[in-house]
């Protein structure tokens, strides 16, 4: 008699499917995708001032999810500096805090039992995800050094429903996503974790060759600006406890200044956390920073950061609550 706990060989073919790009699907690993990320930004600060509104055209299957999460997500972390806004131009520093993947699950865990006992939030098909946060990351000029960018308000307006636009309001700029990667696609996963960790798995080569990686990137990005319900979340968070590397950091800042306690994970140099209160856990946004010498800075180097001051459901574009 077969044991219906275990994957059967279709679920063995589509996850070993997932661990390739699929044919005609853009590879962009973590460095190129944030060259992509540095090039976008510096084409909206360099945008004409007549030009104040811009539609950008994004297709919604694979290659979308990688744009996305460069210029709809924002790709943005936080590290352990002052909360207050730095001129561009310089660079932030932040201690180094030694990691520890014990207790990791256990914190991981409990979060999830908090995120499936709070009340469901309802969005319907025409609405919209609305996420106010507070922003900077790094760019980078030609061979230049890469310095920390000001801190700036960012709103988004992701849709529901695909083949809707959405907008993002940001630098002073409004900016149309058309053909943006839907907030139901987005979320549209299993919640028992053992199917919902083969879904993360089948997504985590857009994000690079390194799965356990793209797997914590992917969580990231829904965490960031997405809008899910109770089970998911407290399904993604069990399934973050599963990957390889994951670790708590015991203090963390994000960009408004609240102190939490941070999962994080180390990629190529760079530890990228997700910091959450660390009573309520609620999730507060992230932050992003070299853990090592790399030929793109010295260890402490701040990289990026984010905290996220309200996520709602609206009914239009442009709309806030």
């Amino acid at each position: 008699m077969t044991d219906p706990s275990r994957p059967t060989a279709t679920d063995d073919r589509a996850e070993l499917a997932g661990l390739l790009p699929p044919p005609g699907d853009p590879h962009l690993p973590a460095g190129l995708r944030e060259h992509l990320r540095d090039h976008v930004l510096s084409e909206i600060r360099s945008a004409p001032a007549v030009r104040p509104r811009r539609r950008l055209i994004l297709a919604v299957p694979a290659a979308a999810t990688v744009l996305t999460a460069v210029l709809a997500t924002g790709l943005v972390l936080r590290s352990g500096a002052e909360p207050a806004d730095r001129p561009a131009g310089r660079s932030a520093a932040v201690q180094v805090l030694p990691g520890d993947q014990k207790g990791t699950a256990a914190f991981l865990n409990r979060a999830a039992l908090v995120a499936a006992a709070r009340p469901d939030t309802s969005i319907s098909p025409g609405q919209y995800v609305y996420v106010r946060s507070r922003v900077a990351w790094t760019s980078q000029v030609g061979d230049g050094p890469r310095t920390l960018d000001e801190l700036h308000d960012r709103e988004i307006w992701i849709p529901q429903s695909a083949g809707d636009e959405g907008l993002i309001r940001e630098r002073g700029e409004t900016i149309d996503l058309v053909g943006a990667v839907p907030n139901g696609w987005s979320v549209d996963l299993p919640t028992d974790p053992d199917e919902l960790l083969r879904a993360v798995h089948r997504r985590a080569h857009r994000y690079g060759d390194d799965r356990d990686a793209g797997s914590f990137a992917f969580i990231g990005d829904l965490l960031r600006e997405s809008l899910m319900s109770p089970e998911l979340s407290a399904a993604l968070y069990r399934v973050a406890a599963k990957i390889p590397g994951v670790q708590l950091v015991p203090d963390a800042v994000d960009a408004t200044g609240r102190h939490g306690v941070a999962v994080a994970r180390v990629n190529a140099g760079e530890r990228t956390e997700w910091i959450f209160d660390p009573d309520t856990f609620e999730y507060l946004g992230e932050r992003s920073y070299l853990v090592e010498d790399t030929d793109g800075g010295k260890a402490g180097m701040l990289t990026a950061t984010t905290a996220v001051l309200g996520r709602a459901v609206v009914d239009r574009m442009g709309e806030t609550p």
